[in-house]
């Protein structure tokens, strides 16, 4: 069964955090809170996938992910959410290309908060744009 090429990406942008935090775990779009035993935790969103260009028989798109850093510290839980996204960032950005999965990656920006119903969670999100090609007609084909 063929994967998209955008599963491919976020798959290998997966593989490359959990290589840069280990061992802290790095979750994909997880649908309830972190618990406080999981934390710290990195955890990766897709926020869009969009068609931006046609080139020929090529379509240029851009993938949008939201790269959350998680942390439950009383003394300083930013530093230890930051240094999450410092080394996923790091990570990112070594091979822009993402092993020429992607023709670019590109960071858009990010927040600093803290969440309302524990006074000792942090959450720092950073968003990335991946600007990918595939074939008009086959998701699963680069070009």
């Amino acid at each position: 069964m063929p994967q998209s090429r955008r599963e491919q990406i976020v798959r290998e942008v997966m593989v490359r955090c959990q290589a840069a935090v280990a061992p802290v775990a790095v979750l994909r779009q997880p649908t309830a809170a972190i618990p406080r035993e999981q934390a710290p935790a990195l955890v990766v969103f897709i926020e869009s996938d969009a068609p931006v260009k046609r080139i020929n028989e090529l379509m240029e798109r851009e993938l949008v992910l939201r790269i959350i850093g998680h942390a439950r510290d009383p003394t300083d839980g930013y530093a230890i959410a930051d240094d999450l996204l410092c080394r996923a960032h790091l990570a990112l950005l070594l091979d822009a290309t993402l092993g020429s999965l992607a023709l670019s990656v590109a960071e858009m920006d990010a927040g600093y908060q803290a969440e309302d119903a524990d006074v000792e969670a942090i959450a720092i999100p950073a968003i990335y744009r991946i600007t990918y090609r595939t074939l008009i007609s086959d998701i699963s084909q680069g070009g």
